[in-house]
């Protein structure tokens, strides 16, 4: 596209779109490339095969070829987290997960989705394993149903959600419910799927202009009280923010 203004969900074209998504593979093989590897770790143009070809042959249809297991799971958060934000113990907490409660868990919620089609209670199913908030959810059922559920990432939420603009995100199930809007209609319009805009959104939103025009409402003024205690909260707090509703949130990390 010859413009770098950030196209809007509601107005970009079939072509724009296109273009984008066209655009997805170099901009992961030149981050691949820049990220590296350790020693016997994949690279994330290996897990991203992984995440849009690989698991959609195995899970992505009505009659899935494999059941999701735990070493499937800890794949997708792999990708995940080179893709995404990193949190550096989500991995063990979703590791610490037994294989059989995994299994069944995950079944379960996929029955409750192909049955009702119920994806807030879906979701609820599968965050009852541990490191697995909204988000994590979300991209388990993405890869069952690429055609209509999208992955909760940041990227998506920014740009279908914040305009472009980068605004902090709680990771709430009713966060999610405005994403998933926002992608259907997106989906609907251009005949597109969930998976497509989610790329999409990748791409526009690590470009480097990306929420240069549009950024998050600075916060209203507080009173010094509230200010000062404002600073002894931020100060207590190192870890990342997950993803994990206000009122399920624990001591545990989920994302």
């Amino acid at each position: 596209m010859a413009s770098t203004t950030m196209p809007s969900p509601d107005t970009i074209t079939k072509q724009e779109f296109d273009d984008l998504l066209t655009r997805y593979p170099v901009l992961v093989q030149t981050m691949s490339q820049a990220k590296g590897a350790k020693p016997g770790q994949k690279t994330l143009q290996e897990l991203d095969q992984y995440r849009y070809v690989d698991a959609l042959g195995f899970f992505g249809s009505d009659r899935p070829h494999r059941e999701m297991t735990l070493d499937h799971v800890k794949l997708l958060v792999e990708w995940k987290l080179r893709h995404g934000k990193f949190r550096p113990t989500l991995m063990s907490l979703v590791t610490s997960n037994p294989q059989p409660l995994t299994k069944s868990t995950i079944q379960t919620a996929l029955h409750t989705y192909r049955t009702t089609a119920d994806i807030p209670s879906t979701l609820d199913a599968l965050t009852k394993l541990r490191g697995i908030g909204p988000a994590t959810a979300s991209l388990l059922l993405a890869v069952h149903d690429p055609t209509r559920v999208i992955f909760f990432s940041d990227e998506a939420f920014h740009w279908l959600c914040c305009g472009g603009g980068k605004a902090p995100i709680k990771y709430t199930a009713k966060e999610y419910l405005g994403l998933r809007e926002r992608a259907a209609e997106v989906t609907k319009r251009l005949g597109v799927s969930a998976t497509d805009v989610e790329r999409v959104a990748y791409v526009l939103m690590k470009r480097p202009e990306a929420g240069a025009g549009s950024r998050a409402p600075a916060p209203k003024a507080v009173s010094k009280r509230g200010a000062s205690l404002k600073r002894k909260t931020n100060s207590s707090q190192g870890a990342a923010p997950t993803d994990v509703p206000g009122p399920r949130r624990s001591k545990r990390l989920k994302a």
